[in-house]
């Protein structure tokens, strides 16, 4: 499975949260996480602060979008090149955990294509 797949799957089918999961799990830093639970939302932060530093991506915004889903309020991601502000990652979930995991999926993709 593509990057691209993991960041347009709907993690409100459990399938696709453990695919989510297993994801991070292949990121270095998130590997050691217990198989039993989902990654802590505070690892994610700490994955993201140290790939955003890293690799100079400065994490623009974060904003809810009530009008995208009739049901749910949609979060969307944005990240920025610090060199010449453009824009690298974007992403959507239903709440910040699912945002904020895709986030660091794509930063770990786009970095490793850098490579």
């Amino acid at each position: 499975m593509k990057t691209k797949d993991v960041l347009e799957l709907d993690c409100r089918i459990p399938e696709n949260e453990e695919v989510i999961q297993k994801v991070l799990r292949q990121i270095k830093p998130l590997a050691k996480c217990s198989e039993e639970k989902d990654i802590p939302f505070e690892k994610l932060e700490k994955c993201m602060k140290v790939l955003c530093v890293r690799y100079q991506i400065f994490p623009r915004q974060i904003s809810p979008d009530p009008f995208a889903s009739d049901d749910d309020v949609i979060w969307r991601f944005e990240a920025v090149d610090i060199k010449n502000l453009k824009i690298v990652v974007r992403c959507y979930g239903r709440n910040l955990y699912e945002v904020l995991a895709k986030a660091v999926i794509a930063i770990y993709a786009m970095t490793r294509k850098k490579r």
